[in-house]
């Protein structure tokens, strides 16, 4: 009996331990399951996660290579934008309705955001909607861009070159006024000082130094304004690898090269072409030959029809146009230059050719004048008596160098000049001494007021460009006599018939005393202005879909 009772307790304890084992199983198993379910949901919330963030990135990328294409179809004028569409990427598909837009009408105002908030320009707003889906999956973003189109007319620059721009005076120069920009890099540096007290930027690199040779530049002797005015000196530059941060720090904004997101400025043609100079051609559709009401082609006379004009009218009317095979020596170029010479006192008194002046091709500016003469052997343009312009202004341009003798615009109406190269003669600038020595080439004081679109000589290994202080090129000794310039200095191209170097001086000129300004209205721009184009982003936004 007693044995019997001890087995039967034993037994009846290993049933109870069969069932704590199997209970102790279905509990592991059912933690082991909520565990892998846990960690099957945690993968597909990272999964999920890092799709979305995928598909944000690649709804990003979208935008931005819409923004490149929008940019690049906009480099013609009127160009078409059927070209922007988004892109191709692997594993995500983009809808291609609706993703560019364009929002309302081109209005003119002043700009109020971005790198040109300031000046005035005529603004086209544009949406870019890029809605990327990553294939196989239910993930997708949405990313919108609010660009407006920036057609900022030129001559709100105080110095506007498209290539490399080097501003190094040797004596002292302060420059204050109107924008300076290069659409690629630029060099600062004077042997006294250079005071800049307006905005700087370039859409390549700024150096303190020289392109032509290496010198040690003084700790201070360029000196350019901050936000709040104050003159900090340019004692680093591009070749700092903290230059970005240090430019922001030291000038608040008003020095910025593409490291701080500076893009090239264009002006845009009505053809493919990107070469500026088109300008002032004859086969883009908008040049200044086709802008003109009145153009003179080897000394003939013709309206914007092409029609012949008689600008004598019967013997009534003393023509404006003088042409000589052999006026005189330019001692840069050592040519003896033939040129179409233009009476401006004498053109604006010339009804007939006042009259197609003031008629131009539909669409275009009054007061626009053409003049070419390339077949006569180193052809120019003179403008003479020029000291007071026609009614409303008078923009003259050539595609060969083009010279004013004497004060031009000094009743300060809306000017420009456009050339392959220009030079200043003084108001006692002599024909019959110009292939003397400098000291029978004596200049006296003279003032130009005018906007000026033309070229240079770039500098190459140590032969210097002349730099902005030379973009005006003289012929005479000007030791001791003051050149007043007032307008805005724009270097668009090289010039391809004035191409002599810079001479240095000494021989060709000596250089004259500076009294520049930027003087340009924005209430009365010369006739033709043109006008350079910046994509800006105004703002963007995600949408959840």
């Amino acid at each position: 009996m007693k044995l019997n009772r001890i087995i039967k307790p034993l037994a009846d304890e290993k049933g109870v331990m069969l069932v704590v084992g199997i209970l102790l199983v279905a509990v592991l198993a059912i933690l082991g399951t909520t565990a892998l379910l846990n960690s099957t949901t945690d993968l597909k919330i990272s999964g999920n996660y890092r799709s979305g963030e995928e598909v944000l990135y690649a709804a990003e990328a979208g935008a931005e290579y819409g923004v490149n294409r929008l940019r690049a179809a906009l480099k013609v004028l009127n160009g078409s934008t059927s070209s922007v569409v988004p892109p191709t990427m692997s594993g995500f598909s983009f809808t291609t309705s609706g993703f560019l837009a364009k929002v309302g009408t081109e209005t003119q105002k002043t700009v109020t955001k971005g790198d040109y908030a300031g000046l005035m320009a005529y603004c086209q707003n544009y949406t870019i909607t890029s809605t990327a889906a990553k294939n196989n999956t239910n993930s997708r973003a949405t990313v919108i861009y609010n660009m407006e189109d920036q057609l900022i007319p030129l001559f709100q620059f105080g110095i506007f070159y498209e290539q490399d721009l080097e501003m190094l005076p040797g004596a002292n120069m302060t420059f204050s006024g109107g924008r300076i920009h290069s659409n690629s890099d630029m060099y600062m540096y004077s042997s006294a000082t250079l005071t800049i007290n307006t905005r700087v930027t370039a859409a390549g690199d700024i150096y303190h130094g020289r392109k032509d040779s290496t010198v040690s530049p003084g700790t201070n002797n360029v000196m350019i304004a901050n936000s709040s005015g104050t003159l900090k000196g340019l004692n680093f530059d591009s070749s700092s690898s903290t230059w970005k941060e240090d430019a922001t720090s030291t000038w608040g904004g008003t020095v910025k090269s593409e490291d701080h997101g500076i893009t090239s400025l264009n002006m845009p043609l009505s053809t493919s072409s990107s070469n500026p100079i088109d300008i002032l051609g004859t086969t883009d559709s908008s040049s200044l030959h086709a802008q003109s009401g009145l153009r003179i082609i080897d000394g003939t006379a013709y309206d914007k029809s092409g029609n012949v004009l008689d600008l004598t009218a019967g013997g009534t009317y003393t023509n404006p146009i003088t042409v000589t095979s052999s006026d005189f020596t330019d001692q840069r170029e050592s040519k003896v230059m033939s040129t179409v010479q233009v009476d401006v006192s004498v053109l604006a008194s010339n009804p007939v050719a006042m009259a197609a002046l003031n008629d131009p091709p539909t669409g275009c500016d009054s007061g626009i004048l053409y003049v070419s003469s390339d077949n006569i052997t180193n052809p120019a343009v003179r403008l003479i008596n020029g000291s007071s312009l026609p009614t409303g202004g008078l923009s003259v341009a050539t595609n060969n160098p083009l010279y004013i003798q004497g004060d031009y615009n000094t009743d300060n109406k809306a000017a420009a000049v456009f050339s392959d190269a220009l030079t200043v003669l003084s108001n006692s600038w002599n024909d019959t001494n110009s292939a003397s020595g400098i000291s029978s080439r004596p200049a006296t004081a003279t003032t130009v007021n005018t906007a000026v679109v033309t070229g240079n000589v770039a500098t190459a290994g140590s032969n210097y460009s002349g730099g902005v202080e030379n973009l005006i090129r003289f012929l005479e000794n000007w030791s001791g006599q003051t050149f007043t310039y007032g307008g805005s200095l724009a270097c668009l191209w090289q010039s391809q018939q004035a191409t002599t170097k810079w001479p240095g001086t000494g021989s060709v000129y000596n250089a004259p005393t500076r009294n520049w300004s930027y003087n340009i209205s924005l209430s009365n721009l010369p006739p033709g202005t043109p006008r350079v184009r910046n994509l800006e982003k105004i703002s963007w936004r995600q949408v959840t879909n």
